[in-house]
């Protein structure tokens, strides 16, 4: 549309006058290029209406109507002839072949963008859940993305392209769902993509007045056939010391940080997401109970509120605390490698690895080290209330959530040692109590 290479227009007749004026003709030449080159073909009538009349305020037109002066009418006029008039039949002045991105600016030039309000696409109501409900940190906002991307395209195939939220059906829910299932999806999977449907078009329903009850309210699915209990067992004892044995004699550049890890992420019951991040400032040894802190941090969100705590270090974490602690201080991630962008996705890979060399079945991962710890805690009689304080679950529900404060320190120290007892397969230590709790 724009084949000009270079662009040569007056823009003061001062020095002062072009300064004030050249941020404002080079973003209009800008726009023109941009537009030139991804024009707006395949948004939605919405998004295209936004993206021309900010493009004409841009260029200090009045994006609504053909123009606010005899000046502003006459250069739009020119510049839409420009546009489409080399599509226009000599012989019967019918414009054929027009290209949509010309003609949709050349309309706009001429008349202004519509004024009345489009309505709400599939597409639309996906865009403004992402604008709304953006995660902040850049690793989770790129995941989030990715994720409600795939929802996205699964939902407009089955519609076969996209469609006003008001058109869109129980029967297409249904049709959705079903399709799902043929393709042999997780039930897992789906529930949580019919999670991801129903929450944008909740959104655009209460948001963008569309008015439409949710037809993915309600959608009955298929229960899994696995209790989520079993969708991740405890990993049995050879796993947990082969892993331990493995990760003493390796040479990889990540053997010591993942060693550590893997001790910490054992020895305390914590999330993996929580282990990678941890800061040296949040390992607390001074204390008289020392213990690591998991908080909220501009760069790191957590599961729940009942997340948010403090787990004692004891037996082989509170001696690997201490190597830590030796090495560095203050707001310095530990495991710089696995906090970085993508550091999740690397620390699931080495460490699922290393059990995959002990176990083949796929419920015996990493995270299991959470369930080896409920177990033990289970065993050990551990008071139920303290042993959720300590995973980071939520301690009581409603109103006696709201009351009480946090768990001391030595209680959960005292459950933490019990459920350990006689554990310690960093020094090759295995109770014949533990091998028989297992």
């Amino acid at each position: 549309m724009v084949r000009k290479r270079e662009f040569i227009t007056v823009i003061g007749k001062s020095l002062d006058e072009a300064m004030v004026r050249y941020g404002q003709v080079h973003q209009r030449i800008e726009h023109m290029i941009n537009l030139a080159k991804n024009g707006v073909t395949g948004l939605s009538p919405s998004e295209q209406a936004k993206q021309l009349a900010s493009l004409l305020e841009t260029w200090g037109a009045d994006p609504r109507g053909p123009g606010l002066s005899p000046n502003e009418r006459t250069w739009r006029e020119e510049e839409a002839g420009k546009l489409v008039d080399k599509y226009q039949d000599p012989e019967t002045g019918k414009y054929v072949g027009v290209p949509e991105y010309e003609g949709a600016l050349a309309s706009a030039l001429l008349s202004g963008v519509e004024q009345e309000t489009h309505e709400v696409t599939v597409t639309d109501a996906f865009k403004f859940y992402l604008q709304e409900k953006e995660h902040k940190i850049p690793e989770q906002r790129k995941k989030q993305r990715q994720r409600f991307e795939r929802s996205e395209k699964n939902l407009t195939a089955v519609l076969k392209g996209d469609r006003n939220l008001t058109d869109v059906s129980r029967a297409d829910a249904r049709a959705w769902r079903d399709q799902r299932v043929k393709q042999g999806v997780a039930p897992g999977t789906i529930r949580r993509e019919l999670n991801d449907i129903r929450a944008v078009f909740n959104l655009a329903n209460s948001e963008l007045g569309t008015g439409n009850s949710n037809p993915f309210s309600g959608l009955k699915l298929k229960s899994s056939q696995v209790s989520r209990q079993d969708q991740r067992l405890p990993l049995p004892p050879e796993v947990l010391s082969g892993v331990y044995a493995d990760l003493s004699v390796s040479r990889s550049k990540d053997a010591k940080a993942l060693s550590r890890i893997w001790c910490l992420l054992d020895f305390t019951g914590a999330r993996p997401s929580e282990v990678r991040l941890l800061t040296f400032e949040e390992f607390v040894l001074d204390a008289a109970v020392p213990y690591i802190l998991i908080q909220v941090r501009e760069d790191r969100t957590l599961k729940t509120g009942w997340s948010s705590r403090k787990i004692p270090l004891v037996g082989d974490a509170l001696e690997i605390a201490k190597g830590i602690a030796s090495e560095g201080v203050g707001k310095d991630y530990v495991f710089p490698r696995f906090a970085s962008a993508g550091g999740m996705d690397r620390l699931s890979t080495a460490l699922t690895k290393l059990v995959r060399k002990h176990s083949e079945d796929p419920r015996h991962v990493p995270y299991s080290l959470r369930h080896n710890m409920k177990d033990r805690m289970r065993l050990a009689e551990v008071f139920p209330e303290t042993a959720r304080a300590i995973e980071g679950h939520a301690i009581s529900a409603g109103q006696d959530g709201s009351y009480g404060g946090e768990f001391p320190l030595e209680k959960k120290r005292d459950a933490l040692l019990a459920a350990l007892y006689g554990y310690s397969p960093r020094r090759g230590v295995l109770s014949q109590d533990y091998y028989y709790l297992q």
